[in-house]
């Protein structure tokens, strides 16, 4: 035989054979690929004893590095790992329950200290704030706060009342204020 010859039936062959291997393998169902846990998570579940997947759920990560967690009717906010590497424990959390806010919106700060502020009101239009880099975290969190946690005050009629700009703004100035007194006692 040729080489020529040789070389086209070692190619036919090598066809064939694949062509085999590909028939008989085709019936068997790839395994199916088991979800990866980003390490960050792996390390929040095991400081908050929570599993992995729930952790993956986080909203948001704020300025500060706050992480915003839901936990069923409850948003944990889990600061970010101490100097030195060390990471929060569950007591380092602050936690935020149903009905703790009665509302939450998302604003435009200041364009070098706080671009997008998540605003939130408590039960007693307290005003509370947490500061983002981009609006879509903002969004992200202020998301995570209405599904879980923000229960609007009701009217006389027993129908859901949300806080007006206006009760934001007040809650805002009320704040300012406070702020503004306890600094000129130092």
């Amino acid at each position: 035989m040729s080489p020529a010859v040789t070389s086209i039936a070692l190619l036919v062959l090598v066809g064939v054979v694949a062509l085999v291997i590909k028939w008989f393998t085709q019936d068997e169902a790839p395994e199916p690929r088991k979800p990866t846990v980003d390490p960050v998570d792996e390390v929040l579940a095991e400081v908050q004893d929570l599993d992995p997947e729930e952790v993956a759920e986080v909203a948001a990560v704020d300025s500060e590095g706050m992480a915003f967690v839901p936990d069923g009717e409850t948003v944990r906010l889990i600061p970010p790992p101490e100097p030195g590497g060390i990471m929060p424990t569950r007591r380092h959390t602050h936690e935020i329950d149903r009905g703790d806010l009665i509302g939450a919106r998302v604003v435009r700060g200041a364009p070098d200290f706080d671009p997008w502020r998540l605003e939130a009101l408590g039960r007693d239009y307290e005003y509370r704030a947490w500061f983002f880099e981009t609006e879509e975290a903002a969004s992200a969190a202020r998301d995570v706060f209405e599904r879980c946690v923000v229960v609007p005050p009701r009217d006389e009629d027993d129908e859901p009342k949300p806080p007006t700009s206006e009760d934001f703004e007040e809650a805002r100035r009320r704040d300012e204020e406070t702020e503004h007194a306890l600094d000129s006692t130092e």
